[in-house]
Parts: structure tokens; sequence; C-alpha cells
């Protein structure tokens, strides 16, 4: 299991999600940026780079610019996400001229300037439920968090791949370590037996 990435049980992240009311502005971005996040595996740059028109509300997908590699992707967007993210576009989302999708409500209001800012919100929904952080914490704990579900859920490793935006295989297969039991399942038996 070495160099395995941190990863998260999905009924936490379900839980962290599914805590965040939608009482306050905070609260409905919030759950939008995590939803989005532990949807779509996108890395925190990549979110804080998502402008209003990035969204295809009929395909219910989200270009994504400036990507680790240097290249743009589609990833799809799930119905619970989009509501999530009309809700705080709708009813939420400050009212200034920005083409960002995400914006801080600290003064002076605008486009998230760096990642500390995804990272706390992450920290902070994930500690609300009582999930135990390591040091890493933030955004791309959701992706890996992510990544090892749908390899639980026995996904095509190559869907997986392209969800994440890797370009090689072998960035994404390493997530294949977690799954112990798929890998008992093709095991061969022992040559000559039981030892």
């Amino acid at each position: 299991m070495a160099h395995l990435p941190p990863r998260l049980a999905w009924r936490d992240v379900r839980r962290a999600i599914d805590a965040i009311g939608a009482t306050t502005p905070v609260d409905v971005r919030d759950r939008a940026v995590l939803l989005l996040l532990a949807t779509t595996g996108i890395r925190n740059g990549e979110l804080r780079a998502i402008r209003l028109r990035d969204i295809d509300w009929r395909t219910g997908e989200v270009f994504v610019r400036r990507t680790k590699g240097k290249r743009d992707r589609v990833v799809p967007l799930l119905a619970e996400t989009g509501a999530a993210l009309a809700d705080y576009i709708l009813r939420a989302r400050p009212k200034v001229d920005s083409p960002y999708l995400f914006l801080s409500f600290t003064p002076p209001v605008g486009p998230f300037k760096s990642a500390a800012p995804v990272s706390r919100i992450v920290r902070k929904r994930l500690r609300h439920v009582g999930v135990e952080l390591g040091r890493v914490a933030g955004a791309h704990l959701l992706r890996h968090s992510l990544a090892t579900q749908l390899v639980g859920q026995r996904r095509p490793i190559n869907e997986v791949a392209d969800l994440l935006g890797h370009r090689s295989i072998n960035t994404t297969a390493l997530y294949v370590k977690v799954a112990t039991s798929q890998l008992a399942d093709v095991a061969l038996p022992f040559p000559g037996g039981a030892a």
C-alpha cells in the first residue's frame, strides 16, 4: 500500500455533504463546492477557474480549463450537483459582475485567489461531521476518495483516468491498490495446492 494517496470512506464524504444546510448563502455555496469536487474529481485550481459559461445545463457537463496537464476537458454534471449549483447561482451567489462561478463572501467579494479558501471549506465541512483529518485535507482528498470509490465500484480504469484528466493510465492505476477484494477475485490458485 506504499504511495497510496490519502482518501476517505465514501460514507464520510456523503455525510459531510448531507450535513450542510441550506440556510445561509455560505452553506449553499459550500454544498455546491463539495458536491462538484466529490462528484467530478476536479482539482482545486480547476474549480477556481470555472466560469458561469463553462456549465452546459442542457448536456449536463462542465468544461474544465487550466488543467494540470495544460489540457481542457469536460466532466459530467450529476443531477444532484447541478441542482446544488443552480441553487447557489440563483439564491446565494453574490450579485457582482464576475465571470467566475464560485466567489468569496469576504470583502472584496470576488473569485477565490488561491487554493487556501477552497481547502478551508473542505476541512471545515469534514470536521463538522467528525471526520479525522490527516496532513492532506483539501480538494485533493475528495478527488482521491472519488477515484477510490469508482475503482471499488469496478468502473473501468480508463473511464476513471478520463474523468480525472490523467494522461497516463499508470497514474490512475495506483487506485487499484485499494481494490484488494477485487484482486482476490482474479487471483490464480497457488501451483501445487495450498502450502
